[in-house]
């Protein structure tokens, strides 16, 4: 690694009088991926968000090659981002996209082919093996994050921060984004690494710089630490995640899955007895999370369900809601929060009739405060208070607020989508556990994951998708990742689906 090309001193900031990033120094070389890691809510985004120029500083200094920035122009600080939340105007191309902020031409006109060779030559460093007229809306989420640092590399960085790159792309897709950041690496870029997912950490980093309660309490070479280590930095106790005892299933059956059929699956047939947590495996595209939202009326499909033992052929949300089933979604952002709303009212969303009285009109919310300020408590949600905006609060707390609302309803039959995507290991515990008590307590479970570790500490019995196909499921004793994984992206006997029982 060459010389430093970055750095902050005693870098802060305050929001209302309270710090949530306090004096951190920090370095970056040339060449160097350095993991920025922490629970949600440490300050990582804050951080991050002072670096690249969102936010002003309270306190500190941001340097590039030994001048402060404020002495000179940004230009002459070539960093680059690519943000949790993708930047990507879904109706435009992806040659658009990647030369959106300097589109070759002269005057107004665009020159069309400067654009499509500049994408070209980004795409050719990260040997992405896209069209560059498709639309961007017509890609997949894993091709679309690699059109977004496509999009950063344009901008020439010596420094480029990936905030969970990985969050949303299988593992051949992961494996390509670090034999890209490999190449990037040796041709001095620095990056700043942000994920939840410790293994990559170690497979791909040279450093750590672990925040916690804003404060930076760890920074060393990734060679001088191991996983353990870095959970314990990161929350600040030990942590025993993976280590669940699931309980026992009962008898009798809460769910059943008729011969459901859509434009995403086929032929699917599931069964889940009460107390029951069925894992359900498979790459992005397999149609696991289409199968979740078909089962709860969201989206349309043919077939049949039975829930608790009454048979329908056609079903509504609402009917289901009432039946004691409800849904968290994989998409946080666009489909679990209301972002302008606070959290005593993101809270009673899935409750209203239970804990707003409206015989008068703009009276009688007085229960609905009392009830978020016990999902708070009771599901361990860091925030200033009910009347906090939810937007302001980190990813997984934002979760929490979420899982609260629904099991608050005390449901009998949950089904999970992604539930800890993009959430810390602290909270990713905590979530775990809440879905286990829930189990114990009667409920039949369905749970969908891209983290199959999860899924084999937290599930009875796995099932497996592929292209839209049932075409396997394990046992709790047969458990084996590497097992799961290979019948997920096997090519071969795709069958006509099997019945899950």
């Amino acid at each position: 690694m060459g010389d430093v090309i970055f750095e902050t001193k005693g870098l802060s900031k305050a929001f209302f009088g309270k710090k949530v990033v306090s004096n951190v120094d920090f370095q970056l070389r040339e060449g160097e991926i350095c993991a920025l890691l922490g629970e949600n809510g440490a300050g990582k985004s804050t951080f991050k968000n002072m670096i690249v120029g969102l936010l002003e500083p309270t306190e500190g200094t941001i340097i590039f090659d030994g001048k402060a920035v404020g002495d000179t122009k940004k230009e002459d600080f070539p960093i680059a981002a690519v943000h949790q939340e993708l930047s990507l105007f879904l109706n435009l191309s992806v040659a658009e996209n990647i030369c959106i902020e300097d589109m070759p031409g002269k005057h107004t006109v665009v020159d069309w082919k400067k654009c499509r060779e500049k994408a070209l030559k980004y795409m050719r460093i990260m040997n992405i093996n896209l069209d560059p007229d498709a639309i961007v809306g017509t890609l997949g989420p894993g091709e679309q994050q690699l059109v977004e640092i496509a999009k950063a590399l344009s901008h020439e960085p010596r420094v480029l921060i990936l905030d969970e790159p990985t969050a949303s792309l299988t593992a051949p897709e992961r494996n390509h984004l670090f034999e890209v950041m490999n190449t990037l690496k040796k041709q001095n870029i620095g990056m700043i690494f942000i994920t939840h997912f410790l293994d990559e950490v170690f497979q791909v980093c040279d450093r750590v710089v672990v925040l916690r309660n804003s404060e930076k309490v760890c920074d060393d070479d990734v060679k001088n630490m191991n996983k353990r280590q870095v959970e314990e930095l990161m929350i600040g106790r030990s942590v025993n995640e993976g280590i669940f005892d699931l309980g026992s299933i009962q008898n009798e059956t809460a769910l059943k899955v008729i011969g459901l059929e859509s434009e995403y699956f086929t032929n699917i047939h599931i069964e889940v007895k009460k107390g029951e947590i069925l894992g359900i495996a498979g790459l992005i595209g397999a149609g696991r999370t289409e199968l979740l939202e078909s089962i709860f009326g969201i989206r349309k499909c043919t077939g049949e369900i039975e829930v608790l033992g009454q048979r329908y052929t056609h079903w509504t949300t609402q009917k289901l809601i009432r039946q004691g089933v409800v849904m968290i979604p994989e998409d946080r952002k666009n489909c679990g929060i209301f972002p302008k709303r606070d959290l005593k009212e993101n809270i009673t969303a899935a409750q209203m009739k239970e804990f707003v009285d409206r015989k008068v009109p703009c009276f009688g919310f007085k229960n609905e405060r009392k009830n978020a300020e016990k999902v708070i408590a009771q599901y361990r949600v860091k925030c200033p208070g009910v009347d906090a905006y939810i937007h302001e609060l980190s990813g997984g707390n934002q979760q929490k607020v979420i899982v609260g609302r629904w099991l608050s309803r005390e449901p009998k039959i949950c089904m999970f989508d992604d539930p800890t995507r993009g959430v810390d290991v602290g909270s990713r515990a905590e979530i775990g556990g809440f879905i286990v008590d829930l189990a114990k307590k009667g409920a039949a479970v369905l749970l969908v994951s891209s983290d199959l570790n999860e899924l084999v500490q937290l599930s009875h019995r796995i099932v497996i998708m592929r292209r839209g196909r049932l075409v396997g499921e394990v046992q709790k004793d047969e458990f084996d990742v590497r097992k799961i994984l290979s019948i997920s992206s096997s090519q071969e006997n795709e069958g006509e689906g099997e019945a899950v029982s």
